[in-house]
């Protein structure tokens, strides 16, 4: 593999629905859905075009869909990040957190739908990424079968694996149910450097953790976490020679804003740190990296 670029970064725009699954909330109201494409993604476009930044957006054909079906707000502002220079990946048509579980011809009716609608705005679409980064290699494969030449569903920290399990148990004690999932613990293990998936014929490109201690050095640990915490593992960002950012949607949300509803605002993290903080925060450390580039790059 050619030397890798020092910066990636990624963004996942899941909607509001995938955070209400996962904290066992009701379903949101029509008018909280939606706002994964048309208010978090021109704020990161805004940004990006500000600290020399070409991103990856992973894109759920579910949301692309609703969105082209009720006016394509969103669509057009994903056509405008292509023609910026910007990446949109198959991030699943349903965003099943089960997609795994799946029989394999619905897994490639899944994933075909996502790149079909990406296709349609324009999109080369190169790359993948599980639903709550649970996969294995038969799910790869279906996305290798579409022409993808790159997965990233990778987070190699066990200490997220168990933070993970801890919350989903502490969920079940209280009687809820979190859409996540207790399996696949090998999406949270292997290298944190890119490397050639021979068994499945994709290159693997794992979303970046602290060396020794595998914290994630994601968008949540980096921008919501109380500020001591966050600033030294922002610095251990700016020390990795080959650094991929993986950031949500929802890191640049706002819950009055956005009109969220209380009850998400209570449970994620990044909800429960004003908005401007993590806005400047993610600013500079993007200047300080300076800027970064989409993970096509990383492959081609």
């Amino acid at each position: 593999m050619p030397a890798l670029p020092a910066t990636l970064i990624s963004v996942d725009l899941d909607d509001v629905a995938c955070y209400h699954a996962i904290h066992g909330l009701p379903p949101p109201s029509p008018s909280q859905c939606g706002v994964g494409l048309t208010r978090w993604l021109p704020r990161f476009l805004e940004l990006f075009a500000r600290t020399g930044v070409r991103a990856t957006f992973f894109v759920i054909g579910r949301d692309l869909q609703r969105d082209l079906e009720e006016g394509g707000e969103g669509a057009a502002l994903l056509r405008q990040a292509v023609e910026a220079g910007h990446e949109l990946g198959n991030h699943s048509f349903s965003h099943a957190y089960d997609l795994v579980r799946m029989p394999a011809a619905a897994q490639r009716e899944d994933l075909r739908a996502c790149d079909a609608l990406l296709r349609g705005l324009g999109a080369e679409v190169m790359g993948f990424r599980a639903p709550g980064y649970t996969h294995d290699a038969g799910l790869l494969r279906q996305a290798a079968a579409l022409g993808h030449r790159y997965d990233s569903s990778c987070l190699p920290s066990a200490p997220y694996y168990a933070a993970k399990l801890a919350v989903m148990g502490a969920m079940a004690l209280r009687g809820e149910r979190s859409s996540s999932q207790w399996r696949g613990a090998g999406s949270f293990l292997g290298s944190r450097l890119p490397y050639w998936r021979e068994d499945v014929a994709l290159w693997e490109l794992p979303m970046s953790v602290s060396p020794v201690t595998r914290v994630p050095l994601i968008g949540t640990t980096l921008l919501a976490l109380p500020a001591v915490v966050a600033g030294a593992l922002r610095r251990t960002a700016l020390g990795l020679p080959h650094f991929h950012l993986e950031l949500h949607g929802i890191d640049l949300g706002d819950a009055e804003r956005d009109g969220l509803s209380p009850g998400l605002a209570r449970r994620q993290p990044e909800l429960r740190v004003p908005w401007r903080v993590r806005h400047e925060r993610l600013r500079e450390l993007l200047v300080l990296r300076g800027g970064g580039t989409a993970l096509r790059d990383a492959v081609r």
